[in-house]
């Protein structure tokens, strides 16, 4: 399993999703990975933040994704999403990076990021992003990408928290909605009784009689 396959069942696996997003087709050596997996999000002890911190990143993560008619990310527990993924799945050089924007975070805070305005904390995350940015998570059409492994921080913290939001069941069932066409299978096998697509047999059919 490559680090991206591994990086969405750690997403899955620590939003405990009651359902894996279609657009992610995961692999049989995924889905025996999660089949063989406790659940731990509502059972794993917090213990890689402290309370300063927790603050911080529940603020934060509020700031990306308010409450307004629909949940925020302090409906959707997106702070345990998010000290989950940073303690258990990130790599050394992942942790590190979130570690020390954390600490810069708080610092420009004075230490306590959650007592601030909101207004306040609007615009240390708009400063934060504009000094990332040039960084590569920012490029045009960059939406391939499932973690970068290099973003800066605050671009770590914006992918968690969207992430860990909409893998929610609160984001899953009261902020996104079903797709009524389901997902698109491009090698879905014609059954014996079923009628050729018309857009393709007529094609054919013309083909066949004019010799084009």
């Amino acid at each position: 399993m490559n680090r991206r396959e591994f990086l969405q069942c750690a997403a899955v696996f620590a939003a405990g999703a009651s359902s894996i997003p279609t657009s992610w087709a995961l692999s049989n050596e995924q889905s025996r990975f999660l089949a063989g997996q406790t659940n731990y999000i509502d059972r794993k002890p917090l213990t890689y933040f402290n309370a300063a911190q927790r603050a911080a990143v529940t603020a934060a993560a509020e700031q990306v994704i308010p409450a307004t008619d629909t949940p925020g990310a302090t409906d959707a527990g997106v702070a345990r999403f998010i000290e989950l993924m940073v303690a258990d799945w990130f790599n050394d050089a992942e942790r590190a990076m979130f570690d020390a924007g954390l600490a810069d975070l708080l610092a420009r805070a004075n230490g306590d990021f959650a007592a601030l305005s909101g207004k306040q904390q609007l615009q240390l995350l708009e400063q934060l992003e504009a000094e990332a940015g040039d960084a590569q998570w920012y490029n045009l059409g960059n939406v391939t990408r499932v973690w970068d492994s290099e973003a800066p921080f605050i671009c770590q913290f914006k992918e968690l928290t969207v992430l860990g939001f909409m893998l929610s069941e609160v984001g899953g069932t009261q902020f996104l909605r079903e797709n009524p066409m389901g997902s698109f299978n491009g090698s879905l096998a014609l059954a014996e009784d079923d009628s050729a697509y018309a857009a393709e047999l007529p094609m054919r059919m013309l083909s066949a009689e004019t010799g084009l």
